[in-house]
């Protein structure tokens, strides 16, 4: 029985992929992205993990609705009838008998094609605001499966169903194979993770570079992120502080020791990053996009704000005093945000990964 998974949010599809691995009769093809993003001749995330698992790909190139305009804007929208033509053909090839989507511009075509063809489709979100996407492929899947109770109320009664987020096993892993992360947690500082998510953000990276020059107390474990935006992953790789280790990407393998080895993680606020923060019940300091659709990231922080877990700082507020100011608090009190974190941890819905794989197995 073939199944396409496909969307821009990898971690809740990888997670996926690992429950349904279990069921040797269900074959795994992948709709995804090779590069990182418009321009960017980066590979993405899901190209180098889904090639390293050897699982049947089909690489996309669509467009995306930009938020912003650049010089890739045209030529981003000149790719999104290319992205569909894709979707068409690849699924007629293959004619799976579900579709499982994880919302991003790059889902769409797929869910929409596959209507056409009459191939069934599913789909998770999870944000608390649904995505573009997400609320686009409602209209042609059979069912939404949500993480948060309140996003239930963005669909159409009895379509959405509460299951939380697919949680990828590797981050429950406290060693890593990578031995530089290894001896790196073993030092006796107290380690800050810093991360923009798998691509990376360019904003949080520069301020990365000089703060690592003021730091005393701490080390720093820093995702740079595979986009590589104006040479960060090089300038990142010329940093000769002893208590920094930067990494383009976290492999799935390592980033549980990661996690685990991190006494405060420093992040953006996408859905997937706070999840897992809530999850491992992780003091951090959560600095939204601003550009984040529907302010999807604010709101993402806000909940872990309220829950007591997380501070906030907004981007045009943030500086080198505040954000030393903030850790500085948190470190204070930080025996309280672990606990409000272990309160807010036993809310969260469980089970995800197999409940969304049960369905499939029950379902096609």
């Amino acid at each position: 029985m073939k199944i396409v998974i496909c969307g821009g949010h990898f971690s809740p599809a990888y997670a996926l992929i690992e429950e349904l691995e279990k069921t040797p009769d269900i074959k795994i093809i992948f709709f995804g992205r090779k590069f990182t993003t418009e321009g960017s001749q980066n590979f993405s995330a899901e190209y180098k993990e889904i090639s390293r698992k050897k699982i049947k790909s089909r690489w996309i190139v669509t467009g995306r609705l930009q938020r912003a305009l650049s010089i890739y804007t045209l030529q981003a929208l000149a790719k999104i009838p290319i992205g569909f033509l894709q979707s068409f053909f690849y699924l007629l090839s293959e004619r799976p008998r579900l579709i499982v989507s994880f919302g991003g511009s790059l889902s769409l075509p797929v869910v929409f094609c596959g209507w056409l063809l009459g191939i069934e489709s599913i789909t998770h979100e999870q944000a608390i605001i649904p995505g573009l996407a997400t609320k686009i492929n409602s209209l042609f899947a059979k069912k939404v499966f949500v993480t948060w109770p309140q996003t239930k109320d963005c669909f159409k009664s009895g379509k959405a169903e509460l299951v939380g987020n697919l949680t990828r096993k590797a981050i429950f892993k406290k060693r890593a194979k990578d031995e530089k992360i290894t001896g790196f947690l073993a030092n006796d500082k107290k380690t800050i993770y810093i991360t923009g998510g798998n691509q990376g953000s360019h904003f949080l990276n520069r301020i990365t570079f000089e703060w690592i020059k003021k730091i005393r107390d701490y080390q720093i474990i820093h995702q740079v992120g595979t986009a590589n935006f104006k040479g960060d992953l090089e300038q990142a790789r010329s940093v000769a502080e002893r208590n920094y280790l930067a990494l383009e990407l976290i492999k799935p393998e390592d980033i549980g020791a990661v996690l685990s080895g991190a006494y405060l993680i420093i992040s953006r606020s996408g859905a997937n990053t706070c999840w897992e923060i809530a999850i491992l019940k992780k003091p951090a300091i959560l600095i939204p996009l601003p550009i984040a659709a529907g302010s999807e990231q604010e709101k993402n922080a806000r909940l872990l704000k309220k829950a007591g877990l997380a501070e906030v700082i907004d981007q045009k507020d943030l500086s080198f005093e505040k954000l030393q100011n903030t850790v500085d608090k948190i470190a204070q009190n930080y025996q309280k945000y672990v606990k409000n974190g272990e309160i807010f941890a036993k809310k969260l819905p469980k089970d995800a990964n197999w409940k969304l794989a049960n369905y499939i197995s029950r379902h096609v």
